[in-house]
């Protein structure tokens, strides 16, 4: 079984990677954080991915959630005034999971 990958990705990549994207999704593991401006603005996941989360939450997902949070809290807190990349704060590739 893979690990549950989450990857940040900016909007610009993903308009021009969207098919890519969508086939990754594919996999019920993998989980997008999309930035705008380096910040956190949603988070893709696929169909069946969304219908495990309506029948509960994973500890998997409690995990995502727990980091974004931390991420949103640290670039306010911060006001990133410098405009550090979200992707400079965090490895484009995390694994999640135990």
């Amino acid at each position: 079984m893979s690990k549950p990958r989450v990857r940040f990705i900016g909007s610009r990549e993903l308009h021009r990677d969207l098919p890519k994207v969508l086939d990754a999704l594919e996999d019920p593991t993998a989980r997008y954080v999309l930035t705008i401006h380096s910040k956190p603005k949603a988070v893709l996941i696929g169909a069946d991915a969304f219908l495990e989360l309506l029948k509960g939450y994973t500890p998997t997902d409690r995990l995502l959630a727990l980091q974004l949070g931390a991420l949103v809290q640290g670039l306010e807190a911060a006001g990133t005034p410098n405009g550090t990349p979200a992707e400079a704060i965090t490895p484009e590739l995390v694994a999640v999971g135990a």
